[in-house]
């Protein structure tokens, strides 16, 4: 998503979600990729993993511990 995606989907402000995009981005977490004139941001493929347990299908991998994200 690009920030303003990001900003609406979470219910704040453009300038709050762009700060914390870039520390998220300089801890390794998220990417950006330039599309046209909008800046998408993701996870980091590392961070971002998926698991075979039939309970937990994905997780973030924050290398201390793990976000499970449940079915």
């Amino acid at each position: 998503m690009n920030v303003g995606e990001l900003a609406d989907c979470l219910e704040l402000e453009v300038v709050t979600v762009s700060h914390h995009l870039g520390v998220l981005r300089h801890a390794g977490l998220v990417e950006r990729e330039k599309q046209g004139r909008f800046v998408v941001y993701s996870l980091h493929e590392e961070v971002f993993k998926r698991t075979k347990s039939a309970r937990i299908t994905e997780h973030i991998d924050l290398g201390c511990c793990r976000l499970e994200i449940p079915r």
